[in-house]
C-alpha cells in the first residue's frame, strides 16, 4: 500500500466505528452537544488535512518517479 493513501484513513475508522465506541455513544455533552456530533464533525474537519497530507506524498512521490 502507497503512503499517500494512510492519512485519510484514520478520518474514515474513526467515523465508521463512531457508533461502537461507547465513550462517544452514551448520554452526556462535550462543548455543550451530544458527544456523537461532536466526534463526527471533528473527524469530518480532520479529513481536510488528511487529503492535504495525501496530496504532498503523492506529489513528492511523483517528483522522485
Amino acid at each position: 500500500m502507497r503512503s499517500y493513501y494512510l492519512p485519510p484513513i484514520v478520518p474514515v475508522v474513526a467515523l465508521v466505528l463512531m457508533p461502537f465506541l461507547p465513550f462517544v455513544n452514551s448520554s452526556g455533552l462535550w462543548l455543550g452537544l451530544p458527544k456523537m456530533m461532536v466526534w463526527g464533525a471533528f473527524w469530518c474537519l480532520m479529513f481536510t488535512p488528511a487529503l492535504l497530507l495525501s496530496e504532498r506524498l503523492l506529489s513528492r512521490s511523483g517528483e522522485e518517479d
